[in-house]
């Protein structure tokens, strides 16, 4: 007797092979046989009809870390087929935290932030806290490089002391050992951006001591991407662990194409024997803090320095000279996202050429207005990317499907990017469906056993007896995302079945509420 059998399936089993007939057993939380089944019983049989079996989507790039504690069902994701997450990405998580600077952290961090207790100081902790959480996905972590340099030095943009670093190395340590998969950079962010090469070195050494990897939002992105990828190759070499690159695209039109050699880069790494992976969402809109368009220096000294600086005239004329223009900020292609509560908040949704007409000003004096009124913690969408580019990434064996996204629910509210709510289904429906950009079982492998594969965990990823009972069920000819940007909390369409460590979270498209999710640790099953 079998715990749960899934009859007639189309069994895309997360290799690349071609899909198969076949019966699907699981007892527990794992796959135990496959095959025709004959007269198999279980407690519960579903017949799918035809429609295809997956492996759980596993989401390489999400900053749910910052979100699951308030909503733990992950619904927009959920819904999707995602059955794992990796958090911590960016150079952000919520920890370590040092009590002296907790103020600086948690104020930087606002823009990520959907309503943390903060009741942690350590991985160790943070991972306890999230334990007594009903989670319905399971979670994978990194550590944050900019939370480890706020933790040991703040906000100041100089290279750290010989006992700073010791003190970055310590904290990267202790969350490897504690669990953590691997150490993340966001180097377009302070205070990430204030870093040097050999200190990134340094820290990712650490985490290669303990098996971990390195994801990087590398320095940049437009003008100096080939630049930002070689250096994060390089912190792989001389580290002597694998890299991951975030969200791989190249921003702004004058970059545009630029990813074929990027790219490029990726294989000849490869080809000298590098573990290199890179990730993407298959959107033309990026989405981040409105903070990043100043010039790293305003935001020395955290939200505080940044708000002096943007009240006092000489230095504001400085910042605003220094805002990118053109296809990097562009006010047709910036659309505000967030806005906590207030008078401010009327302007979710608009791009900011609309708001700077309405306030009858220069649309960088609306950005800089929003930042000072609402202290740092605004959300933008940026429209910057290629459509051909995106394809071509998309295309490359070694690029899995990620979402950058939240875990979110249409109580939240705002205008978030739809990528939380669409990012795998709208791979499976408009790039392997509609456009014939990927074939149906190479978008499955980019979304299971390729992610597996750098967090280690091969008993993920696959439709295989031994391994975890992590299982999605779509009808291709209908999985379709409905998010968009004006209306982005959308759940998607086509996805019947989602199965977590043996247990139905989503029954016939609805939620059963079943908390099967846990924390995952490096190094333990």
């Amino acid at each position: 007797m079998y715990d749960l059998l899934f009859r007639n399936a189309r069994v895309v089993d997360g290799t690349g092979n071609p899909w198969f007939r076949s019966d699907v057993a699981v007892d527990g939380q794992r796959i135990s046989a496959l095959g025709d089944l004959g007269d198999a019983q279980a407690r519960r049989t579903l017949d799918l009809d035809g429609a295809v079996l997956a492996p759980g989507f596993i989401d390489l790039h999400t900053h749910c870390d910052f979100s699951l504690p308030l909503y733990p069902r992950a619904e927009a994701m959920l819904r999707q087929g995602v059955t794992t997450l990796l958090a911590g990405n960016c150079g952000f998580s919520p920890f370590p935290v040092l009590a002296e600077r907790f103020d600086l952290l948690r104020e930087y961090t606002q823009f990520l932030d959907a309503g943390l207790s903060w009741e942690w100081r350590t991985a160790a902790e943070y991972i306890e806290n999230l334990e007594r959480t009903p989670l319905s996905c399971n979670l994978a972590t990194q550590v944050g490089h900019a939370m480890v340099r706020i933790a040991a030095m703040g906000f100041d943009d100089r290279e750290p002391t010989p006992i700073e670093q010791q003190r970055m190395e310590a904290l990267v340590a202790e969350a490897l050992d504690e669990g953590a998969f691997g150490l993340s950079s966001g180097l377009i962010y302070v205070p990430g951006s204030y870093s040097k090469t050999d200190e990134l070195v340094a820290l990712a050494g650490v985490a290669a001591r303990y098996g971990g990897f390195y994801s990087s939002h590398i320095r940049g992105e437009g003008e100096t991407l080939l630049q930002a990828v070689e250096e994060a190759l390089t912190v792989g070499r001389q580290a002597g662990l694998p890299v991951q690159l975030s969200h791989h695209k190249a921003t702004g039109q004058a970059n545009w194409g630029r990813v074929n050699e990027s790219l490029d880069l990726i294989d000849r790494a490869r080809g000298e024997g590098q573990d290199v992976l890179a990730d993407q969402y298959p959107y033309t809109a990026g989405s981040t803090t409105l903070t990043a368009i100043l010039p790293a220096w305003a935001l020395e000294g955290g939200i505080e320095g940044m708000l002096r600086r943007l009240e006092d005239p000489a230095a504001l004329e400085r910042i605003r000279a220094q805002v990118p223009g053109g296809d990097r900020f562009g006010a047709e292609t910036v659309l505000i996202a967030y806005v906590p509560d207030g008078p401010n908040k009327r302007y979710e949704g608009r791009l900011l050429s609309e708001i700077a007409s309405d306030r009858d000003e220069e649309p960088v004096d609306s950005a800089l207005h929003l930042l000072r009124s609402e202290r740092g913690g605004v959300g933008m969408i940026t429209f910057s990317m290629s459509e051909d580019d995106v394809r071509t990434v998309m295309r490359h064996p070694a690029v899995t499907v990620a979402s950058d996204g939240w875990t979110l629910s249409p109580s939240v509210g705002g205008k978030p990017h739809p990528r939380s709510y669409g990012t795998f289904v709208r791979v499976l429906g408009h790039y392997v469906r509609d456009e014939g950009v990927l074939r149906l079982e190479e978008a499955v492998r980019k979304m299971t056993s390729l992610p597996a594969q750098r967090l280690g965990r091969f008993d993920m990823g696959l439709i295989r007896p031994g391994c975890r009972a992590d299982l999605v069920a779509f009808d291709p000819g209908r999985v379709t995302d409905r998010a968009t940007y004006q209306d982005p909390h959308q759940f998607c369409a086509g996805v019947s079945h989602v199965v977590v460590n043996g247990q139905i979270v989503i029954d016939e498209g609805q939620d059963t509420g079943a908390a099967a999710g846990r924390v995952l640790r490096r190094g333990q099953p």
